[in-house]
């Protein structure tokens, strides 16, 4: 049933619960909540693994000066940071709907 202001109610494109202003093929938004908490968990994954790693290489390829470990702290930090936010992106684009 049409609303006043002439927008239609879509349905969502996984559940099929009609949302009102929703596009053609749009998720409402508790599926999209839903996807993005999968997109999320598996980028968290994801990154604490690229982090492991590049923690590892941190500590066995650097030398013991207090500076290189500081560095080399806000490199695994920004790798966490950095990974996360492109697996997240990525998950979202390549996750099943």
């Amino acid at each position: 049933m049409p609303l006043r202001s002439g927008l239609p109610e879509v349905p969502c494109a996984k559940c099929g619960r009609r949302v009102p202003g929703l596009a053609w093929t749009a998720l409402c938004p508790e599926c999209r909540w839903e996807r993005e908490a999968r997109a999320r968990r598996l980028s968290s994954r994801v990154a604490l693994a690229a982090t492991a790693v590049t923690g590892l290489y941190v500590m066995l390829r650097l030398p013991p000066e207090p500076t290189a470990r500081l560095y080399a702290g806000i490199a695994v930090v920004a790798t966490y940071l950095i990974v996360r936010r492109i697996a997240t992106r990525l998950a979202m684009e390549f996750l099943p709907q």
